[in-house]
């Protein structure tokens, strides 16, 4: 069942997307724990979440890397510096200065340019 679902080009573009959300999202995880003591309860609380986080990137990344050429996966990676900056704005009010923007920018038409003959 599983195979049929990500034979849909549709499925596994999400399923791509989804990893890099995952992938992105565990280094802020991470972070949350800057605040406790290490192995303290609420630190080693964080330091889980992030692990179960990378436990489902693990997976999806490698159901996508049986289906996608390696050069197709790994060109959207560039997706996960973008959304760490969104993370770090969204959960840590951080400051994105203009040649941070600039930079993503550059990834993002990069991987535009990089895939764009995918079809």
């Amino acid at each position: 069942m599983l195979d049929k679902f990500l034979d849909n080009k549709r499925n596994l573009y999400t399923l791509a997307i989804l990893a890099i959300v995952f992938e992105s999202l565990s280094s802020s995880v991470l972070k949350m724990s800057k605040d406790y003591p290490v192995l303290s309860p609420m630190y080693l609380f964080w330091f889980a979440v992030a692990l179960g986080i990378l436990a489902l990137y693990a997976v999806a990344w490698q159901l996508l890397l049986e289906r996608l050429p390696l050069t197709t996966a790994y060109m959207r990676k560039g997706l996960t510096y973008v959304l760490i900056f969104v993370w770090a704005k969204v959960l840590f009010n951080e400051t994105i200065t203009v040649n941070q923007y600039i930079g993503m920018a550059i990834i993002i038409v990069g991987m535009v340019v990089s895939l764009s003959d995918d079809h």
